[in-house]
């Protein structure tokens, strides 16, 4: 079994050096090309996910404000129905916290994105 391990293992460390060398054998012009065409994919990927993390955020606060105004149209018409006590119970939603949830999920992999963004290419 480890020989197995081990032979897969060298075959991936082998075809690794063989794509570096290739790479560093190739005229400046190449990597040149290859070099703006990655920066130019990370630019797009940078540029889409903070339109959807901002996109996400203005979603947000629509989705609270329509969510609370049914909520009040649906309190106001229990309560002039003499259901009172199931109209207390309606809870509405807190902005802070939907916003919250929101960038706690996506902030972290903004951070990410930002920082490929940014990252200086070696070699």
């Amino acid at each position: 079994m480890t020989d197995s391990v081990n032979k897969a293992l060298d075959g991936f460390d082998r075809l690794i050096h063989v794509k570096e060398s290739n790479f560093a054998e190739m005229d400046a012009g190449q990597q040149k090309e290859i070099s703006k065409a990655d920066n130019e994919a990370r630019g797009k990927l940078t540029t889409f996910f903070i339109r959807g993390f901002f996109l996400s955020i203005a979603g947000g606060c629509i989705f609270v404000l329509f969510y609370n105004y049914c909520a009040v149209l649906w309190m106001e018409s229990l309560s002039e129905k003499g259901m009172v006590e199931a109209a207390s119970k309606v809870s509405l939603l807190e902005l802070d916290k939907v916003l919250s949830i929101i960038i706690s999920a996506l902030g972290t992999s903004l951070g990410f994105i930002i920082g490929y963004y940014f990252k200086e290419k070696k070699g």
